[in-house]
């Protein structure tokens, strides 16, 4: 169940990303122009990684290595 809801949080994410970085205020507003595209893009980051984390779990481990 925990495993479907991270999946839909990342696609969540991933399909707010875009619409964050389309919202253009008044051209008097650069920062938070700057601010909402740094956030759908980390938003979209994040629901990418997310996804992969829940589909390609043995990615994220490490094998042991050997101490000489």
């Amino acid at each position: 169940m925990l495993r479907v809801i991270k999946a839909l949080l990342g696609i969540a994410l991933i399909m707010v990303g875009p619409m964050l970085i389309a919202i253009t205020v008044d051209d008097t507003v650069w920062l938070k122009n700057i601010l909402l595209r740094i956030i759908g893009v980390l938003s979209i980051l994040q629901g990418v990684h997310l996804l992969h984390r829940q589909f390609h779990p043995h990615a994220y481990k490490r094998k042991p290595r050997n101490s000489k």
